[in-house]
């Protein structure tokens, strides 16, 4: 019986062969594409770093205990939440990390079974909504007073996600972290890089890692310095529950360096990381800054929003003893094993100018180099890095009144280019200045800007000539204050930044453009067993 079970097995067999090889289109051994599934899109998140924080006395290791908050420091996040081409604006709410209350209501969530997020205006005395005359508008929440760290979230609308932006701003007058500290709020990410950090004698640096998804998230860091990797076993396995933060002092890792970069990997979780980086020199603030992540790895980077002082006043400054790091500069990181020979252009209002040098220089591989910036006449700049090697980069800008007097500095990072759809959100409280650089050819971008009230005013576009920088005030160019704007950009790649101070003072910091909304995602699905 089994024979003869089998042998039918097999005519069947054979009759299929047989039916694919004799019935045109039929193959036996067709290969088929698994169907691509389109992803729900999920809440959009922007996770903004707490206020900076002086470290207590008797901390030790690299787990940090923190002092009070300066009465005299101020820390504020400004924030920005879209709406649909109809006017709907999606449910939103700036809240701390993890646990609590929202800190305040952008838009209410739209009701269960509704579909769509409620249009209703913003809540709070400092958030408001406007339509125009296309129902475009925008919910604002124009400064926002924050103890630690935070979270804005946005339900997605019409199967998209919102398109979102937030700036958190530190300034303090006096004290040991005096000066102006500010950064773009960042969407989670489980790879990055940050750079232009400093462990030597005076210098401290703070790694925040927060962890705002619902899954915990194993960290692990890889670390180079002026003369190569450094290897600390403590860099490995950083637990980040989900919902919490931590933080990490890195001279505890690697301490005595004078340029320190890293690359970041999260697994479980999405992470956002920064690095808080304060100067004190003897008993003077030499200045603060919230590092951010910048650009991966590659053959080409730009960087622009370098601001560069007279060079009188920069010389002097620079020249005092223990403020050699006082002055701007570029830092370049060579994560492989091949050392970089490196070509720096540099891009101002009026065109290229010429670095002392001729601005080429050779990165050792798997550390960080730096090259000067001293001698450039004062303005505003763009940098164009090339190397035969991949690399990532980043600018230390410093801003003084006189000599004998604290400094303040900002961290310009290397990004990417500019798109469409992408939100810049300007701060309140601060000077802000908008920076474009175009390396080769021409661009335009399209700026349109977001009235205090939420109302989408005039576009106004910018024309931007190959081979200079652009500055533009943004209360000028719309003719009002704002709070952001929805940014465009056609022709040849164009880079943009934010350049933020305070009138009068040494306060400096450095903003990139965020990314805009990633585009619906679809998953291939293979079934099988």
């Amino acid at each position: 019986m089994s024979l003869i079970t089998g042998c039918g097995v097999a005519v069947v067999a054979a009759a299929v062969v047989a039916g694919g090889s004799l019935v045109p289109g039929f193959a036996a051994a067709a290969v088929v594409d698994p169907p691509a599934v389109a992803l729900p899109a999920g809440q959009s998140t922007a996770a903004c770093p707490g206020p900076a924080r002086l470290l207590d006395g008797s901390a030790a290791g690299t787990d940090p205990q923190f002092s009070a908050a300066a009465s005299s420091s101020s820390s504020t996040v400004t924030a920005l939440v879209l709406s649909s081409p109809d006017g709907t604006i999606p449910g939103s709410a700036l809240s701390p990390l993890g646990a609590g209350e929202p800190l305040a209501l952008l838009a209410p969530a739209a009701p269960a079974g509704s579909g769509s997020a409620s249009a209703a205006g913003t809540a709070g005395a400092t958030a408001g909504s406007a339509a125009t005359a296309d129902n475009r508008k925008a919910a604002v929440l124009k400064s926002q007073a924050v103890s630690g760290a935070t979270v804005l979230r946005a339900d997605p609308l019409g199967g998209k996600r919102a398109l979102i932006g937030a700036v958190m701003a530190y300034a303090a007058p006096d004290g040991d972290l005096a000066g102006l500290a500010a950064d773009s709020c960042q969407p989670p990410a489980n790879d990055l890089w940050l750079a232009g950090a400093s462990t030597t004698v005076g210098r401290t640096a703070i790694l925040n890692i927060s962890n705002s998804s619902q899954t915990a998230a194993t960290v692990n860091l890889e670390l180079f310095g002026d003369k190569g990797p450094v290897q600390a076993p403590g860099a490995k396995g950083l637990l980040v529950p989900a919902g919490t933060s931590r933080s990490v002092v890195l001279a505890g890792l690697a301490a005595g360096q004078s340029n320190l970069s890293m690359r970041l990997k999260s697994t479980g979780g999405p992470v956002a990381a920064t690095i808080q980086q304060s100067v004190l020199r003897g008993l003077t603030s030499g200045g603060v800054e919230v590092i951010s992540p910048v650009s991966a790895p590659a053959a080409r980077q730009v960087v622009t929003g370098v601001a560069v002082q007279e060079p009188a006043l920069a010389t002097a400054v620079a020249g005092q003893s223990g403020y050699s790091d006082a002055g701007a500069a570029l830092q370049v990181t060579v994560p492989g094993s091949t050392d970089a020979l490196v070509q720096v252009k540099v891009y101002g209002p009026s065109g290229q100018q010429q670095l002392p040098g001729g601005g080429v220089f050779t990165a050792k591989a798997g550390g960080v180099s730096e090259l000067s910036l001293a001698g450039l006449p004062a303005g505003t700049y763009t940098l164009d890095i090339g190397s035969d090697v991949a690399f990532t980069a980043t600018a230390r800008v410093a801003s003084a009144i006189k000599d004998g007097e604290p400094v303040d500095f900002g961290s310009a990072a290397a990004g990417a280019k500019l798109g469409n759809g992408q939100l810049i959100t300007v701060p309140q409280g601060v000077v802000s200045t908008l920076v474009f650089g175009v390396p080769a050819g021409r661009a335009k971008v399209s700026l349109t800007p977001v009235s205090l009230s939420g109302a989408f005013l005039p576009v106004k576009t910018v024309d931007v000539a190959g081979g200079t920088t652009l500055t533009v005030d943004p209360a000028q160019l719309a003719g009002e204050a704002v709070a952001g704007f929805v940014v465009s950009a056609t022709g040849d790649a164009v880079y943009g930044a934010q350049l933020l101070g305070i009138k009068d003072k040494a306060a400096v910091s450095v903003l990139g453009v965020p990314r805009g909304v990633s585009g619906p995602q679809d998953l291939k699905v293979i079934l099988g067993y």
